[in-house]
Parts: C-alpha cells; sequence; structure tokens
C-alpha cells in the first residue's frame, strides 16, 4: 500500500468574484496529497464569500470542511468596496446558510496551535485576516510549516493603475504588516509571473473534462467573470500548486517593501534582493507543467 504524504492547507480566500479563487479551492479539494484543514474568507461581504465557498466544498462532497467569515472591511479604508457578485448562483447550490462569524482569526490561530510546525498558511486575497493573525498572535509565525500568498507585483512595466496590483492595493496596511514577518517559508507568488499564465475564456471551458458537479459548480459561479474578463488569468491557482510542486516555480530571495502613504501609489510592492530576505518572490515559472499539474488533478486524471 502506498502511502501519501499530506500536506495540511488553511485557505483564506476573498472568493465570489474572479473565477480563478474557485478555480484554487477545486485543486486544494482534489488534490490527493492536500489536507485542507479549513478555510477563511475576507473582503467585502465575507459571509457570502463563505457561502460561496461552501457551495463548492459541498459539490465535491467535502461539507466537513470549516468555513469561517473574516474581515470585510480592510484595515484602512478605501474607495472601493467589491462584493462577490458570482454570489448571485447560491440560490442553485446547496451551501451552508448560518456561520459563526468574528472567529475567523482565532480559528486560524487555534488551528495552527493545534498543529506546530505543520500547516501551510495560503493567502489568495487582501492580507486583513492574516495581518491581524499574524499582529494579534505573533507565535502563529513561528509555528507556521509555511506561509503562501498570491500578493505583489514586481514588474518592469509600470502598472495602468495601482488596484491592478490588487491583494495589496486593497489592504495596503495589511500588506505591510505580512511582508514584514518572517516564518520558515515565506513565499510569494507575483502578478508579473502569474500574468503569463493567462488564456482566452473561450478555451476555459475546455480544460474542464471531464464535467463533473465539482466543475459545473466553479463554472456557475465564475462564468460571468469569464464572459465579462474576456479572459482567465491562474493567479491563485498557482499559488496553490506551488505548494505541492515548489520546482514548478524559480524564486528570489530579498526583502519586499509596501507603499502605504502616497495616493497614487498606494499598496505598491518593492522587491530588494538580500540574500538574508524573508521573502521569496517567484522568478519563473513552467507554463506547460502548471496547465497539466493543475487540471489533471481537478478532472481526476492525476497520477501519482
Amino acid at each position: 500500500m502506498i502511502t501519501i504524504e499530506q500536506e495540511k492547507i488553511l485557505l483564506d480566500t476573498d472568493i465570489g468574484g474572479d473565477i480563478d479563487d474557485a478555480i484554487c479551492l477545486s485543486y486544494l479539494l482534489r488534490e490527493p496529497r492536500c489536507e485542507l484543514l479549513g478555510i477563511t474568507s475576507v473582503g467585502g461581504d465575507a459571509i457570502r464569500r463563505a457561502m460561496v465557498a461552501s457551495a463548492l466544498c459541498t459539490a465535491a462532497g467535502r461539507k466537513d470542511i470549516p468555513i469561517f467569515p473574516g474581515r470585510s472591511m480592510p484595515l484602512v479604508p478605501i474607495p472601493v468596496y467589491p462584493l462577490p457578485e458570482g454570489a448571485g448562483e447560491l440560490e442553485n447550490w446547496p451551501h451552508q446558510v448560518y456561520f459563526e462569524e468574528n472567529r475567523a482569526v482565532e480559528f486560524l490561530r487555534d488551528t495552527i496551535l493545534s498543529h506546530p510546525h505543520q500547516v501551510n498558511l495560503l493567502a489568495i486575497g487582501n492580507m486583513t485576516n492574516i495581518a491581524l493573525l499574524f499582529q494579534q498572535y505573533p507565535q502563529c509565525v513561528e509555528l507556521l510549516k509555511g506561509f503562501y500568498a498570491m500578493n505583489g507585483y514586481f514588474g518592469s512595466e509600470p502598472l495602468p493603475h495601482p488596484l491592478y496590483n490588487w491583494n495589496s492595493w486593497s489592504d495596503p496596511l495589511a500588506s505591510e504588516i505580512v511582508f514584514k514577518t518572517a516564518p520558515k517559508v515565506h513565499r510569494v507568488f507575483s502578478q508579473e509571473i502569474t500574468r503569463t499564465l493567462t488564456i482566452d475564456s473561450s478555451e476555459a471551458s475546455a480544460l474542464f473534462f471531464p464535467a463533473s458537479r465539482l466543475t459545473d459548480c466553479l463554472l456557475a459561479f465564475g462564468g460571468s467573470w469569464l464572459q465579462s474578463s474576456g479572459e482567465l488569468t491562474m493567479h491563485d491557482p498557482l499559488a496553490a500548486v506551488g505548494i505541492f510542486y515548489p520546482s514548478l516555480c524559480t524564486y528570489r530571495r530579498g526583502v519586499v517593501t509596501v507603499e502605504t502613504e502616497q495616493e497614487e501609489r498606494m499598496g505598491a510592492t518593492t522587491f530588494t534582493p538580500c540574500g538574508k530576505g524573508n521573502v521569496e518572490i517567484t522568478d519563473s515559472v513552467s507554463r506547460e507543467n502548471f496547465y497539466d499539474l493543475l487540471f489533471s488533478t481537478i478532472n481526476g486524471k492525476q497520477n501519482l
């Protein structure tokens, strides 16, 4: 009998808008080495975002996974309060309706303390919940096995607007707090790399084959995003796949600073290479291998 080594995962997500959060969660639900200990939601209307996560878990036959809504508002107010526009599909999919509120950070703390040096914390939304966890319970930083995030932009070309660096711009103070922490592994999947994983939206549906209850569910919640955006970029799924296949990417070590003062650059992230830095950022990714790993897993075709 072959024993599959498990990775304990906590997921913090702003699921409910861009389809890539739903794809990321679907990957974790299908990855045979993933022991998903729980999910916390973050961003505007965190309760409905938790409901979307619940619908996907239910579609995958995983109603057992604990889900806790986190902070809806960032640490510092921003001019945009995003809502989970894909949540309109909730009436068509079974999901948990009642949630224990204001417990997300404590849930993360309790889970990490219960499994010292075993938990990988994956953050794919704005960093509000994570910043509060690291501020209020700093012992959790050193007790993590690893911290992984989809955050930051370090490309040479300027972004059209700071909000394109969404996970940092939507809560710059939280992002700054998190980038200053030094867990054993602090690995960041940045936008200039995830942008190389973009495909036309017309190609997306064909990747989910054969269809399943889970893939039907994620396409239901993310379909409107695909139609409006015209493309699909695998920002968040790369961060998840990268936990289980670290050689998929190459990395650079250094220090990251976040702009929290100048309004026109709010949330901008700057990387300074340093051999003793606390953060590793992605430097490259194998696009073909990534797509093979992601969709063979989601579609149940992976070979272990």
